[in-house]
């Protein structure tokens, strides 16, 4: 891992723990060990215990007093709550992207739906799903909203665990997954804010609803 200069240690290491995370490198439930990763990268354990504490807050992590940190679980039940309110939050950045976005947003709206179409055509899952939410965190720019930034970003680490996932086993099937991207961002380059927001939600309900069905979180899975 190359550290940056830009952003804090912890910072830094809180994203390298994540993406591990997401990738399902790191299994829900195991442990994570402050003494590994501080041997690892050759550093001290403070900074750790604040990327600890960072990835608890998007709810990545589970803290436990006296037995450290461990990787949340992915319960049905979770999976349900945490894709409506996100659903609700990304329709509603749908409609204000619409609203609020410039000619520049919707060029970077525009060129994330076309990177996400030429990684299905290349076969390229990883690329689909980093410019899935490049296309997501375009449009939530646009909306002009630091609050509403903020509540989508809280969300945003658990939603690409539940999209990395269901990406993974979908092989030809992410050709129907990206035409929705495309019916989304033609609809916010049209400037129907209205088609916009019902598209992003049923693009979130059916990803809710594969990932559900096919028990891609169960201990038999991963």
């Amino acid at each position: 891992m190359t550290f940056k200069v830009s952003s804090s240690l912890s910072e830094q290491i809180a994203e390298y723990i994540s993406d591990r995370i997401i990738r399902m490198e790191i299994k829900p439930g195991e442990r994570i060990l402050e003494t590994n990763i501080a041997k690892e990268f050759g550093i001290s354990r403070s900074p750790i215990r604040e990327a600890l504490r960072i990835l608890e807050k998007t709810r990545l992590l589970e803290l436990i007093p006296r037995r450290g940190a461990r990787v949340a679980e992915m319960s049905e039940n979770f999976i349900e709550q945490i894709c409506d309110i996100f659903s609700t939050l990304m329709g509603l950045t749908g409609k204000k992207c619409v609203e609020n976005g410039s000619a520049k947003d919707f060029k970077t709206i525009d060129n994330a739906a076309k990177t996400s179409l030429l990684c299905v055509q290349n076969g390229d899952t990883y690329g689909y799903y980093k410019s899935v939410f490049e296309f997501a965190t375009a449009c939530l720019k646009a909306t002009k909203s630091p609050l509403l930034q903020q509540m989508v970003s809280e969300l945003m680490p658990s939603i690409q665990r539940i999209l990395y996932a269901s990406f993974s086993i979908k092989g030809e099937d992410l050709k129907n997954n990206v035409e929705i991207v495309l019916t989304g961002n033609q609809y916010v380059q049209e400037g129907n804010g209205v088609m916009a927001e019902n598209t992003v939600c049923e693009y979130i309900r059916k990803e809710k609803e594969f990932v559900l069905k096919n028990k891609i979180f169960s201990e038999n899975k991963i």
